[in-house]
C-alpha cells in the first residue's frame, strides 16, 4: 500500500525530550520578561532543569541564570511572590520603588503571571506560521489507515490489518477531513454489539465483523490512526498567518471540550498521557519529518498554555484566580492560605503527573 511508518530511535527521541524542554524553557521566559518589564527583580532563571543549580551561567540585570539538578524543565524566582514573615500592618502602602512582586500594582502582578501562557501561545502562532509559511498547510488526507495495534486490540481480532484503509464502521462513513478523530466514537456508540468494520486493503473492499468491547474503559478499537496521502499545499501570505492563529484557537476549545468529557465521564481517564506520552507523540512526529515535528512542538506549546490557564492551585490559572478575588473583593487574600493552596496544590500536581507518567509507562511496555 506503500504506507510509511515512522521509526522513532534515539534521536527523534532526544529532539522530542529537548523540545518539550525548550518550550516549558519558552514559557518561563515569558514570566521572566514581563517580571522585568514591570519593574520586579528576578534573582534566578534555571534555564533547563529544577532543583537546586548545579551550573552557573553567569548574571545579567541582577538574574543569576543557572541549569538544575534535575534535567527537565525550567523555572524562574521572582522577588517577593512568597509570604513575608512579619506583614505589614493592613493599610500600608507598597513602596512604589520596590522591586517586590507584592507591591506592584495588580494589573502588573496579573501580566507577570499570565506571561508564561502568553509566551506559549506566541511560540506557537509563530511556529505555526513558519510551517505554513515554508512548507505550506497540510491538506485533508486521501483516507485514513490503521498505523498500530494497542493491547488486546478489537480491530485486530476482527481481522484488521496495519495500512487496511478504514471506510465505515457500523452505519458511519469514516470522514478523512476529520483525520481519524471519527472512527473511535462511531466504535464507541455500539459498546457489547458485533458491528460491521470496513477496510480498503490493496484496493479491495473488505467487510470485518468488530466484536466492541462492553467495559467503558477498554479502547473500542485499540488502533493508531494516520492519514494516507495528505500532502501541503503552499499558501499565500495572509492564509498562512490567519491559519497560525486559528490553530492554537481551535485546539484550544477541542481540549477544554475533551476536558469537560474527562471530568464527566465521557472518556476514560486511562486515555490521558504525561510527559512519557507527550516524548512519544513528539518523537513519532520528529521521525515523520522536519514540519511535522514543528508542527507538533507547537501543538505542544498551545497545551502548555493552556494547562497552565486552568484554574488550579499552583498552576498560573490558580495565582490568577486569586487575583481576580483580590479585584473583586478589593482586598488581597491572606498570603498564607494562597501559599498554602499552592504548596498543598503542587504536591497533588505533581502526584497526578506521577500517575500518569506510570500510566504512559505500562502503555510503552
Amino acid at each position: 500500500m506503500g504506507h510509511r511508518y515512522a521509526f522513532m530511535g534515539p534521536a527523534e527521541i532526544t529532539a522530542a525530550a529537548l523540545a518539550l524542554c525548550v518550550v516549558i524553557m519558552l514559557h518561563e521566559a515569558g514570566h521572566y520578561l514581563t517580571a522585568i518589564w514591570s519593574g520586579m527583580k528576578v534573582d534566578r532563571f534555571s534555564v533547563f532543569g529544577i532543583g537546586p543549580a548545579i551550573v552557573k551561567l553567569g548574571t545579567w540585570r541582577g538574574t543569576e541564570f543557572v541549569i538544575g539538578a534535575v534535567p527537565f524543565g525550567a523555572y524562574v524566582l521572582i522577588r517577593g511572590m512568597e509570604a513575608e514573615e512579619d506583614p505589614p500592618p493592613p493599610g500600608t502602602k507598597p513602596d512604589p520603588d520596590s522591586f517586590n512582586f507584592r507591591d506592584k500594582p495588580l494589573s502588573r502582578r496579573a501580566l507577570t503571571i499570565a506571561g508564561g501562557p502568553i509566551a506559549n501561545y506566541i511560540v506557537a502562532i509563530v511556529t505555526f506560521f513558519a510551517v505554513f509559511s515554508i512548507f505550506g498547510v497540510k491538506q485533508p488526507p486521501r483516507a485514513i489507515a490503521i498505523a498500530a495495534f494497542g493491547d488486546d486490540s478489537p480491530a485486530q481480532a476482527a481481522g484488521a490489518e496495519l495500512g487496511d484503509e478504514v471506510v465505515r464502521i457500523a452505519d458511519l462513513e469514516i470522514d478523512p477531513a476529520l483525520r481519524g478523530n471519527d472512527v473511535a466514537p462511531a466504535a464507541t456508540a455500539h459498546r457489547g454489539e458485533t458491528i460491521a468494520m470496513v477496510v480498503r486493503r490493496n484496493g479491495e473492499v473488505l467487510e470485518l465483523q468488530l466484536a466492541v468491547p462492553t467495559d467503558e474503559d477498554a479502547p473500542p478499537l485499540s488502533v493508531q490512526m494516520e492519514g494516507v496521502g495528505s500532502e501541503r499545499a503552499d499558501v499565500p501570505f495572509g492564509t498562512a498567518v490567519a491559519a497560525a492563529f486559528e490553530q492554537p484557537y481551535e485546539m484550544s476549545i477541542l481540549q477544554l471540550q475533551g476536558l469537560k468529557k474527562l471530568v464527566t465521564g465521557e472518556v476514560s481517564r486511562k486515555n490521558v498521557s504525561g510527559p512519557v506520552g507527550i516524548v512519544k507523540a513528539v518523537a513519532g512526529a520528529a521521525a515523520l519529518g522536519l514540519p511535522d515535528f514543528l508542527e507538533m512542538v507547537a501543538v505542544i506549546s498551545t497545551l502548555l498554555g493552556l494547562f497552565n490557564l486552568l484554574p488550579l492551585p499552583a498552576l498560573d490559572g490558580g495565582r490568577l484566580t486569586f487575583l481576580a478575588y483580590e479585584a473583586i473583593a478589593k482586598r488581597r487574600a491572606n498570603p498564607r492560605v494562597e501559599e498554602a493552596v499552592h504548596g498543598y496544590g503542587m504536591l497533588l500536581l505533581l502526584g497526578l503527573i506521577l500517575l500518569v507518567t506510570v500510566g504512559d509507562i505500562q502503555r510503552l511496555l
